[in-house]
This record gives structure tokens, C-alpha cells and sequence, in this order.
């Protein structure tokens, strides 16, 4: 299903794009835990969106999780949540931090990774559609967002990108780890504003910001006879 500037569905989110064609590609509904400090799980959907005609060939992967329930999602009581959003020397960080904290919302901007290493920790459920026999992952650069409330409802954006992404605004290079771009946390922090906004929208609207990236330019032309 091709989407021009359109929406789809993820769960209780309606996602839009302002780039065309985007595809989307189901996967299989899942339980997950809370994530908080309460037991139990939630129905969880989500969604693979790429620009391209099949998986394997798409430098950019948008992985769209929420929970299918709706608000309410964790009604056998409260949730709450001990979020730890630190940067480390690899990768940039920003959120909140707390103990029995109403929410949880997480930032995270990793510099490029070895691809099989990033979709096996970052994205398992995609391993039958990227990772098959023979077949080599360029690395992949990580921004991902997520933000949970004390209804157990969440939305979570994961964007791995095989080239740099562009950006307008700037964040201070001399704060970042030396290997994460600056432009991918200013496109981060636009993204975490729109996670953010979904979350405590009735209808879940999640409007993603534009998904411009920078490919080298192609190899030139090889000359024939060295002349």
C-alpha cells in the first residue's frame, strides 16, 4: 500500500507522512511488558514504513510500535516508572529521569552501528525480512523516540538510516558524542515532539517530521582506454 503524504494506521495511532511513497508493512501483533513498574503486559502493533520496492533494498526504515488497547491500556491500575535517560560516550541521550515517575520519554541518538548488530538489538522482529541467510547489512545510523504514560498507553518511533539525515536547527556539537551527527539530534528532537504529542492526543495523531537524507553522489562515469 503506497501513501502520498498519507496517513496509516498503527494501533490507536494514525500516522502521517509528509513525504511520498511510503509503504507500509504489517507485522505480526505482539504482547509486551509495561515497561513500568507494574506487572502484566499490553497488546502491542506495529508497523514497518519504507520508500522503496522491497525491505532489503530500503536505506531508510521507519519501526512504528504502540499499543493496540487504546487509552486505558493499563487499566488493572497505574503505571509509573523509574526512566534513566543518561547519555553514555557513544550515544546522545535526553529525556527524563526519576524514580515513580508518571511518565517515561527517551531520546536516543546512536551514531552508525554494524546493521545486523542494530536489528537484532533494536528491531528483532524484522530479522526474517533483513537478516536471511548470505545476506549483508550496510550499518545503520539509529534515532529513536519513545514516550509512556501511567495508562500503560506508548508510542514508539524507531528510524535507522543508512545515510545521514537532514536537517533544519542544529544541536551543539561540543554536548554530542564525537560520532553522532548533530543534525540527526535536531531531527530527533522534532521527532520527540511529535511522539510526545501523540501520546496524549484522543485520536493519537502522530505527524512525522520530513525524512530528507543526504546520499553521496554517484561514482563517475569509468572512462574507457584511460583517455
Amino acid at each position: 500500500m503506497t501513501g502520498h503524504a498519507a496517513e496509516f494506521s498503527v494501533g490507536r495511532v494514525d500516522i502521517r507522512f509528509t513525504d511520498e511513497g511510503w509503504k507500509e508493512v504489517p507485522l505480526p501483533d505482539a504482547a509486551q511488558a509495561y515497561g513500568g513498574e507494574k506487572s502484566g503486559a499490553l497488546e502491542v502493533q506495529a508497523k514497518l514504513f519504507v520508500r522503496a520496492e522491497s525491505v532489503r533494498e530500503a536505506p531508510l526504515l521507519v519501526l512504528v510500535s504502540t499499543n493496540s488497547a487504546g487509552m486505558g491500556g493499563g487499566r488493572g491500575g497505574y503505571m509509573s516508572y523509574s526512566p534513566n535517560c543518561k547519555s553514555d560516550d557513544r550515544n546522545y541521550r535526553e529525556g527524563n529521569e526519576g524514580f515513580r515517575a508518571s511518565f517515561a520519554q527517551c531520546l536516543t541518538v546512536m551514531p552508525r552501528y554494524n546493521g545486523a548488530s542494530v536489528i537484532k538489538a533494536l528491531a528483532p522482529q524484522l530479522e526474517g525480512e533483513l537478516l536471511t541467510e548470505g545476506a549483508k547489512l550496510p550499518p545503520f545510523y539509529t534515532v529513536w523516540s519513545r514516550h509512556a504514560i501511567s495508562t500503560g498507553s506508548f508510542v514508539d518511533v524507531r528510524v535507522f538510516t543508512v545515510f545521514p539525515i537532514s536537517a533544519d536547527g542544529t544541536a551543539a556539537a561540543d554536548a554530542l558524542p564525537k560520532d553522532v551527527p548533530p543534525s540527526h539530534v535536531a531531527w530527533g528532537r522534532q521527532l520527540k515532539d511529535a511522539v510526545k504529542s501523540s501520546v496524549y492526543s484522543l485520536s493519537g495523531r502522530l505527524d512525522m517530521p520530513s525524512l530528507q537524507v543526504v546520499a553521496p553522489p554517484p561514482p563517475p562515469p569509468a572512462v574507457a582506454n584511460g583517455g
